[in-house]
């Protein structure tokens, strides 16, 4: 850290490993984009970033805070060390959710460039830091009682504003002392995730001043604690840009839209104002002036698969664009006429570049993965669809690596958002490369918009539509299908060899598939399972929510909720279910799948399940994503390949003793999944 080797002249084949110990600058999550992951140099001449680098040996994370000169690509890390940041939401009303998510880490300049601030966890604490930009020494300038979730720095760089998590720690302390009398189960409890009580979100905040020459530290001022949540220049802004004699340039957003991001642009001084009229101005973000026009981006295509940037100038009826790219631009920082963004490609994990917009040309800055050039990758093509709800979707089609057009494949899905680098799917669990090193072709599906997203902004509304008929699930389903039809059609997919994993969402899917389709032979899942318990583990206040949806309450034995939970639950459907299901799923999650387990193993089916220690939704610790990874390509190796993958006799054995039970039902023209 950072990388000091070169691209090999060999190429060799890509490893689950690769892909766990690539190296990262902020969250890889491709659901969200995320500002502040770098920023520039007082005088734009540096960048500075966290560096992360998962250890499966040690299940840890290596990291770095890391200045780039941006002349000469010449990197340096100025402090190395700290605990990896998890992000934690609020939720449903409860605070302080856990998450397998980073955290992002935005490291802030000092007016005079020789400094960069950030946020660090040692033994369990987050504190301010502070490195030397020439790499010359670290401290840390904070030691707060509480967690650090928030700060800036002043305009003459002489203190720095933060705030502090004191409501959480209060509130646990109030859990604390409920639980010596037993905690009262309500609607704080979500016991699918923990069996403690969270606390109930919002939670208070406090602000403070510290003076970086003194040390000395004090409650903020109204006026300070305005400066948390301002945008600087260094890090770009998602929805504002002050340009030449004091115009503003703001994004202004519809009040129903679900991207506070993304909005129409219009400019403004004083009382005068300019709205672009132009169709290319709406679903806009990330202006910027570039003299006396504005640059900004706009997604475009089906489901807003690119990205464009185009040119307005205030006041003409017209915006050009300039330049469009189906690759993902993170964390944006304009550069004159220039712009710095972290930029990533289905084939080409993140980096960062800097950008012309006027001609195309961009420029490499920072690889932190030089070696990845060196793996051997299967050829990414883009299908479309539009399914009988008149919704738009995409997928890559991923072929393996060797391919041998007219030879048929087993085919992997991996769900549910294809855009970026073509990781491990949403939750990072299902390996695609890896997966085509192994000889499997993979479809890596981008699902439509939501069925009910037309009755925005009334999300209950929304709710009820995506759930009458299940019509939200069967618009998905009809998206996953298409392109391994036409995986199938062009002769590259082995019918009676599909395979389809999920996690979330995903899981959803596949199991609506599992019940609803007869395309795929084998199952996978990280989060398990939709069965008719499910208004008991996700708690009181969370079935509320499932309630005003449309789900039946746990005691409603009505035909209609017995029709309900048969579209979507295991337990009613036990005499259709054969297939093979694994299920690789978090110790917070794990209670969800014990229904569905325990009633497909009474009957002999063929689940298998693993539990995770100290995970989350989305599991974070290196040793487990490489678990995950290998596990998943071993058991769609043998159960659509009938490969036996050396090193896991055990769970091998396990799975022939389930074969020999199993009753596969005939597929149509009477085809059956290959025996190992």
């Amino acid at each position: 850290m950072p990388p000091t080797i070169s691209a090999p002249q060999v190429k060799r084949a890509l490893l689950p490993e690769d892909l766990v110990r690539l190296r990262d600058i902020g969250p890889v999550d491709p659901n969200q984009q995320y500002g502040g992951l770098f920023t520039v140099s007082p005088d734009g001449t540096k960048a500075a970033f966290q560096l992360r680098r998962g250890d499966p040996a040690a299940n840890g994370y290596c990291l770095a805070m890391v200045v780039v000169d941006l002349g000469s690509g010449r990197a340096i890390v100025v402090d190395r060390g700290g605990d990896f940041i998890r992000l934690r939401i609020d939720v449903r009303g409860k605070a302080h959710f856990p998450t397998g998510l980073a955290d992002a880490i935005t490291p802030r300049w000092t007016p005079d460039g020789r400094w960069i601030v950030y946020r660090r966890r040692d033994k369990g604490a987050i504190q301010l830091w502070r490195a030397r930009s020439d790499g010359s020494g670290s401290e840390a300038i904070t030691d707060s009682l509480d967690d650090v979730d928030d700060f800036r720095l002043t305009a003459d760089g002489s203190g720095v504003v933060y705030a502090t998590d004191t409501g959480l720690r209060e509130a646990l302390a109030a859990i604390e002392a409920e639980g010596r009398s037993g905690f009262h189960y309500d609607d704080r409890f979500a016991p699918s995730a923990s069996n403690r009580p969270f606390p109930p979100a919002p939670l208070a905040r406090k602000t403070w001043f510290r003076d970086l020459a003194t040390g000395d530290t004090r409650p903020a001022t109204d006026a300070e604690a305005r400066l948390l949540g301002a945008v600087a220049t260094q890090e770009g802004s998602w929805t504002q840009a002050v340009g030449p004699a004091g115009w503003i340039a703001r994004i202004r957003v519809p009040p129903e839209s679900l991207r506070p991001d993304r909005g129409v642009l219009e400019t403004e001084l004083g009382n005068r104002h300019r709205t672009c009229t132009a169709a290319e101005c709406t679903n806009a973000s990330y202006p910027w002036w570039v003299g006396d026009r504005l640059r900004f981006f706009r997604r475009e295509g089906v489901r807003g698969e690119k990205i464009g940037i185009y040119e307005w100038r205030p006041g003409t009826p017209k915006a050009r664009r300039l330049y469009q790219t189906q690759d993902l631009l993170i964390g944006c920082v304009p550069s004159g006429a220039d712009i710095l963004c972290l930029r990533e490609g289905a084939s080409q994990p993140r980096r960062l570049e800097r950008l012309d917009p006027s001609t195309g040309r961009h420029d490499v800055l920072f690889d932190p993965n030089p070696e990845f050039a060196g793996l051997t990758l299967g050829r990414v093509e883009r299908l479309y669809a539009r399914n009988s709800f008149g919704l738009d979707s995409f997928a890559d089609l991923v072929l393996p690596v060797g391919y041998q057009p007219g030879k048929r494949y087993p085919l992997v899905v991996v769900q549910y958002v294809s855009r970026g680098f073509l990781r491990g799917g949403t939750g990072d669990d299902y390996p695609i490369q890896a997966f085509a090193n192994r000889g499997f072709a993979v479809l890596s599906i981008d699902k439509p918009e939501a069925v009910g997203a037309r009755a925005l902004p009334d999300y209950v509304e929304g709710d009820r539509i995506n759930l009458k008929d299940f019509a939200d699930r069967r618009s998905v389903l009809e998206a996953v299908e298409a392109p391994v039809r036409v995986a199938i059609a062009r002769g590259i997919a082995d019918p009676v060899r599909i395979g389809i994993t999920g996690l979330s969402d995903g899981s959803s899917t596949m199991q609506f598939a599992l019940l609803h389709s007869t395309l795929f032979s084998a199952f996978a899942s990280s989060s398990c399972c939709w069965d008719t318990t499910m208004p008991i583990r996700v708690g009181p206040g969370a079935a509320k929510a499932f309630y005003r949806m449309g789900y039946p309450r746990i005691t409603d034995e009505s035909e209609k909720a017995r029709a309900l939970w048969r579209q979507i639950a295991i337990t009613p459907n036990l005499e259709r279910i054969h297939a093979p299901i694994l299920a690789q799923v978090s110790d917070d999650e794990y209670w969800a799948a014990l229904q569905s387990f325990t009633a497909l193993r009474d009957l002999d089916r063929p689940i298998d399940l693993f539990v995770f220690p100290g995970e989350h939704h989305i599991k974070w610790q290196p040793a487990h994503r490489l678990a995950t990874y290998t596990r998943a390509i071993d058991w769609f190796d043998f159960w659509l390949n009938g490969v036996k993958a050396p090193g896991r006799e055990a769970e091998i054995a396990r799975w022939e003793a389930m074969r020999k039970v199993q009753t596969i039902p005939e597929k149509p023209g009477g085809e059956t999944a290959p025996t190992p």
